[in-house]
């Protein structure tokens, strides 16, 4: 492993802790439930915080054409990220109510539009730093130095119970946006050029084949693996800061102890590893629904069994998008798919907040369907080794 390998590892550790600590699924609804914010707020931080990083990729993957500097794009973006996490942490500790739910969405609407740079320009640095079928490992080394990160923060703040207040919850918000910051200065004097075309066309003059089609299809429903977190907060019925701790223990145990092994399944078969993580997922739906007694820890248990199901899905989706093309088509691909999923996760977060409103349907069994059409829908994406 040569210098600038290490330095992609330690910058996207830094990033991957901060995105644990400030997780849609995990810390912003403790915040928002602590700031007394109105509970339909609750319904729209995983499709905000997802579909804002995913929806500018097209038009972005358009004007990359123009900049084959990546890195500067990567930069802005960092510092985004940066401004918009201390806007969250100051509306957690200085407002209550609407007002705080509302500046907290603002403010994680630019969070996910800071991310939406650097999620397109990160894939060119990390094709330009690591050679194919090492990456989906890179990846995974990365996650699980994340992970251990935040399992030495989370796990101090299950002792402290009913102290457990906004303050604290405020304070990990902050230590993200610290965390970001690092990522940054590390990766800060890379350098990665993409060869992009001579006549710098911006027209939206996408040139595809099937596979990318079939690829939207297959990760359209697999974003269930993240629209599922927040019901597993709510139908816990415990008080949300005292969860908080477990769940983002959960999740940093699930992303230290999985992410290396899906690294290493995904750079034999992306697709296995989509396959195998959708029936992880399902399997924590059902001991939601099954464990007998809902407390801090049966729901910790539940939501660790998802948190691995998703680490799985990300690596493979990620894995397969890096691995199937190259150069600017890689770009295009990222940037067009990603928009896509943006749609859909808005369009179904629309649905189930409707669904949850005007009927008494079992969400997660439905849920529970569509992934288990992605896992079946794996067999028409093309190999991509």
């Amino acid at each position: 492993m040569n210098a600038r390998q290490r330095k992609l590892i330690a910058s996207l550790s830094a990033s991957k802790l901060a995105d644990l600590l400030i997780s849609a699924k995990t810390t912003l609804p403790a915040l928002l439930l602590a700031a007394g914010a109105p509970a339909w707020m609750l319904g729209w931080l995983v499709p905000i915080r997802e579909s804002g990083a995913l929806l500018p990729q097209a038009p972005l993957g358009v004007l990359l054409r123009r900049l084959p500097a990546r890195h500067r794009v990567w930069r802005v973006g960092m510092h985004v990220q940066i401004l918009s996490v201390l806007g969250i942490a100051a509306a957690a500790l200085f407002l209550e109510g609407a007002t705080a739910g509302w500046c907290m969405l603002a403010a994680l609407v630019l969070l996910s539009l800071g991310r939406s740079a650097c999620s397109l320009s990160m894939k060119d640095i990390q094709a330009d730093i690591v050679e194919q079928g090492e990456r989906g490992k890179l990846l995974g080394i990365a996650s699980t130095i994340s992970g251990i990160l935040t399992l030495a923060i989370a796990v101090p703040l299950t002792f402290m119970g009913e102290d457990l207040g906004n303050k604290v919850a405020s304070g990990i918000t902050l230590f993200a946006a610290g965390a970001f910051t690092v990522g940054l200065v590390i990766l800060y004097a890379n350098h990665t050029r993409v060869e992009t075309e001579e006549d710098g066309s911006s027209g939206f003059n996408w040139r595809f084949d099937s596979t990318v089609y079939r690829f939207i299809l297959v990760r359209g429903l697999f974003v269930h693996s993240a629209l599922l977190a927040p019901y597993f907060m709510v139908q816990s019925e415990q008080d949300a800061m005292q969860l908080l701790p477990y769940f983002l223990a959960a999740q940093a145990l699930a992303t230290m102890l999985s992410s290396f092994i899906w690294g290493s399944v995904a750079d034999k078969s992306a697709r296995l590893t989509l396959q195998l993580a959708g029936g992880l997922a399902l399997l924590a739906c059902a001991l939601l629904n099954w464990l007998p007694e809902h407390n801090v820890y049966t729901a910790g248990f539940s939501f660790f069994v998802l948190a691995v199901a998703h680490t799985g899905v990300r690596t493979g989706r990620k894995t397969y998008s890096l691995d199937v093309k190259e150069g600017q088509d890689r770009t295009e691909l990222v940037a067009f798919s990603n928009t896509a999923i943006g749609i859909i996760l808005l369009g179904f977060g629309a649905l189930y907040a409707m669904l949850s409103a005007t009927t008494d349907l079992n969400i997660v069994a439905i849920m529970s369907g569509a992934l288990t059409a992605g896992m079946l829908l794996t067999l028409i994406l093309p190999s991509e080794k």
